[in-house]
């Protein structure tokens, strides 16, 4: 279910986009249709014909279930072996070493017409006008919660672009004299070293993520965060074309183009590990100011699981708060600026039509071919199998459509441990069988007895509520249905009927920050409830409370 099933289910996307089905290898084939696999045969019939090809005319429900089935624990985060482990790290590093820019005549033409539109395009981005802060995720150097405010190394490719008196203080030239012995402390370095570390991806293998030093992340959030606005909404060139916010749009376009084939969607491999260094370099050389700024805040090594340290050939791997609003920015140039070269169109109508969003790009279809030889040609890699150019399927920000229809599979995630304590199992489960709730009925139905052995009466609720449930359509019904089976009280300050229920709940200590450091903390990522506890990430439980049912 995990990995030979996805197989059959990749064939069967690329039979939607080709219009043949081949078999993968492992599967029997129907005796009644050698072209069709023995697996599920009465549906692949009403989608294929006795060569294999494509129906004129496929039941788009039919196509829908198909990819339920092959794809519902193609997601499930199981642990995997060293060997799948070791093959993720190794292919980091021969990505990484095989980064290098050919001196093409496209390629040229490409870069030399790009550098001109970003300086356009960043025209009026002010690199130092930013508010550094942290990220959610762990860093290279160790520092975990209250830690994270004491900084105690002074790079200095950052220094010289972000000086620390101005971008890891909150006080200025106050704070510094009464901090001075901290300043003085400061660990002098020139660069720094990221760390990579495997997180659960889906049945493949792992994810590789990058680990930042505490004070690269701190002004990369900063920097990131800014660029990313500015291309989604400041700029006229990109604005709600290069996205970050807004998946939406993507996954609209994909919906319609699979009936209308408007656009083509574009799948790229290995995305953010082959934007090298030397294209990010040549792409913002004529804005020499903010090109220091993005080299300066990127880490120059990372340090692997196996213990190994490899200098970056990429601009940033995944992980780095820089990783997205670069790459994202890269590719929408690449292309635009290929097809002005190749089409002879103004920029205001090419940019226009190119819609980006991290690595899920959505381009029209006669640019396809276009769009796929200029990124390659600065050295990225195009997922022909995933890409989706003919045919009536379409896949981009999570949304898969066929003939302007959704077919996106529910997919279970979190393993199932059947202990009370598993707070992100019960979530994972519930939120499982509310979403097979209207198509698979007695699956759902099946999932929430296993729950219930396990955590005890689920309640009913809402798609607001802040709790684990089973949703029905109003508060109303939500509270009429919980009120035999779990206690209840009136809460005056909201007007509303409480039920005690399993909710979510986070660990939480007592704040030792004080002084200039609790203002930073405080002026750059306010508390939400009480400003004396500090959260412990990952630490969520569930555990009996009050809540509102919406």
């Amino acid at each position: 279910m995990t990995k030979t099933l996805p197989k059959l289910g990749k064939a069967f996307d690329q039979a939607l986009v080709s219009g043949r089905l081949n078999i993968p290898v492992g599967f029997k084939r129907s005796h009644s249709n050698a072209s069709i696999p023995a697996f599920l045969q009465d549906y692949f019939s009403l989608v294929f014909d006795v060569n294999g090809f494509l129906l004129g005319v496929v039941p788009v429900p039919v196509v829908k279930h198909i990819r339920q089935v092959l794809y519902f624990a193609y997601k499930l985060e199981l642990p995997y072996s060293e060997s799948e482990n070791q093959r993720v790290i190794d292919g980091f590093v021969q990505t990484d070493a095989e980064l290098e820019l050919q001196d093409n005549p496209l390629a040229n033409e490409i870069i030399h017409l790009a550098k001109i539109i970003t300086g356009k395009v960043f025209n009026g981005f002010d690199h130092k006008d930013i508010q550094p802060r942290h990220g959610p995720g762990a860093v290279a150097t160790g520092e975990r919660t209250d830690t994270k405010w004491k900084f105690s190394r002074l790079y200095n490719s950052i220094h010289q672009v972000y000086p620390y008196y101005d971008y890891y203080v909150v006080g200025g030239a106050r704070e510094l004299t009464d901090r001075l012995d901290w300043y003085r402390s400061l660990q002098r370095l020139e660069g720094g070293c990221a760390k990579v570390v495997l997180v659960p991806k889906d049945s493949r293998g792992p994810r590789l993520i990058s680990c930042e030093p505490l004070e690269y992340q701190w002004i990369q959030q900063g920097l990131g965060r800014k660029m990313a606005a500015f291309l989604e909404g400041d700029s006229p060139y990109t604005k709600r074309h290069v996205n970050f916010t807004r998946q939406d749009i993507n996954g609209n376009i994909a919906k319609t183009s699979s009936a209308s084939q408007r656009y083509a969607t574009l799948d790229l491999k290995d995305a953010s590990d082959r934007v090298s260094l030397e294209l990010v370099r040549r792409l913002f050389e004529r804005l020499p100011k903010l090109a220091r700024a993005l080299e300066a805040c990127r880490s120059t090594e990372t340090k692997l699981p196996d213990g190994r340290v490899i200098t970056l050939k990429k601009y940033a791997p995944m992980g780095s708060a820089l990783c997205f609003p670069v790459e994202a920015y890269v590719f929408w140039v690449v292309i635009v600026s290929a097809v002005i070269h190749g089409k002879n169109l103004p920029l205001e109508k090419v940019g226009k039509r190119v819609f980006v969003y991290g690595d899920d790009i959505v381009v029209p279809t006669e640019w396809a071919s276009l769009s796929i030889h200029a990124l390659e040609s600065v050295g990225l890699k195009v997922n022909l199998d995933k890409s989706c150019i003919t045919g009536n399927f379409r896949e981009s920000c999570g949304v898969d459509a066929f003939m302007g229809e959704i077919v996106t599979p529910i997919r279970l995630k979190k393993p199932w441990t059947g202990r009370k304590s598993d707070g992100t199992a019960l979530h994972s489960y519930a939120a499982v069988a509310n979403s097979l709730a209207p198509e698979y009925k007695s699956v759902s139905d099946l999932l929430w007895i296993e729950l219930e052995k396990v955590y005890g009466v689920i309640p009913y609720g809402t798609s607001r509520s802040s709790f684990p449930c089973k949703i029905v359509q109003t508060p109303a019904l939500a509270e009429f249905l919980n009120r035999n089976r779990f206690r209840r009280r009136w809460n005056s300050n909201y007007q509303q009927i409480e039920f005690r229920v399993l909710r979510p709940s986070n660990r939480s200590l007592i704040t030792k920050l004080d002084g200039w450091l609790r203002l930073l903390r405080d002026q750059v990522s306010p508390p939400i409830d009480d400003p004396s506890r500090i959260v412990l990430p990952r630490s969520m439980c569930i555990k009996r409370g009050w809540a509102r049912v919406a």
